[in-house]
């Protein structure tokens, strides 16, 4: 687990001008840059104007970060914790030290948090538990993490329809440099989940397939209130970290590229339709998240006994589904 990739502190820089850069935030960078560099090249190839490619990616970026955190707010289960840690953060889940201990001052909770521990800055001495400050604005700093894929592949379509639109360009072929795209940004993206120990799996009994995320860590979080007699069994035998979990944000970053590799290598070269790289790309994505919820034990929304990403991944699957289908029955040799 390495959720910072870069510390002021780690060279000295402190006070005013120290900052971190998140992996999870790095990695998401450099997924959107390979996939806009991939399908810059393809746009070139049929005349896009350079200018006006760069200025959309540019836009779509910025429309797509903007969506994926609008829907963690919304539906991932947090916004009443966004509510309270502008109103009074102590409403918010406070949280152990690790290996379970309780805090006795502001300063192990900074110390904890400076070390890549989501603890908060402010220990509650009565309660033992660290809590974040105050801060109206922390739905929106994305950087941190909470983005969801389906909130930017929401938002990135629907001002891809309207910005192709208005300047002229070839909204379908466009879509499908999207269905490369998308997986291979996804792809890179949940390295940086992995690094940052988000999106964690459920307890997992196979030991040749199972990860272990250090003490403090989200995961271990979840284990020392839900799995504590399990939790402390490990801790006395010497194992300070998360009882073993599944790799999900491995094993997703690998399906993403195998649909990426797919989609690029080969139904690029092989589509009979504008638009079928970005349909089928949908319909795999949206099958792969639905099976990799199942395996998921991170706090997120719920409705009808699924997880919202599964409830968005069965209506984009029909949606899919149905054109491909639709534009086939229209023309068969499709």
């Amino acid at each position: 687990m390495f959720p910072t990739l870069f510390d002021s502190a780690w060279i000295g820089i402190d006070g005013t001008f120290a900052f971190k850069i998140p992996s999870y935030f790095v990695a998401i960078m450099v997924g959107f840059l390979l996939a806009s560099y991939l399908s810059f090249r393809d746009a070139i190839k049929i005349g896009i104007d350079r200018q006006k490619f760069i200025d959309f990616a540019i836009w779509m970026l910025i429309v797509g970060v903007l969506g994926a955190r609008l829907l963690h707010v919304l539906v991932d289960g947090f916004f009443m914790d966004y509510v309270h840690l502008c109103v009074d953060p102590f409403l918010t889940d406070g949280k152990l030290l690790s290996g379970g201990q309780k805090c006795l001052s502001n300063a192990q909770c900074l110390s904890a948090q400076n070390h890549g521990m989501d603890m908060g800055e402010i220990c509650n001495a009565e309660q033992g538990l660290c809590y974040p400050q105050r801060d109206c604005f922390r739905w929106l700093k994305f950087w941190s993490g909470g983005l969801t894929v389906y909130g930017a592949l929401l938002s990135s379509v629907a001002f891809a329809w309207f910005y192709t639109k208005r300047h002229g360009l070839p909204w379908k072929k466009i879509l499908d440099y999207a269905g490369y795209g998308i997986p291979l940004g996804i792809a890179i993206g949940r390295l940086g989940c992995l690094a940052s120990g988000c999106c964690f799996g459920d307890v997992c009994e196979a030991g040749g397939i199972s990860i272990r995320f250090p003490a403090g860590s989200s995961a271990y979080q979840d284990h020392f209130q839900n799995h504590h007699d399990a939790l402390s069994t490990q801790w006395a035998a010497g194992i300070q970290a998360s009882l073993p979990v599944w790799p999900t944000q491995a094993i997703s970053s690998a399906y993403n590229f195998i649909i990426f590799c797919f989609a690029y290598f080969w139904m690029r070269k092989r589509k009979t339709f504008d638009g079928q790289v970005f349909l089928t790309t949908l319909v795999l994505y949206a099958c792969s998240r639905f099976g990799i919820e199942f395996l998921r034990a991170d706090p997120r929304g719920e409705l009808f006994g699924l997880a919202t990403s599964q409830i968005l991944a069965l209506i984009t699957l029909v949606v899919g589904a149905f054109f491909i289908l639709r534009i086939r029955k229209k023309d068969p040799q499709r």
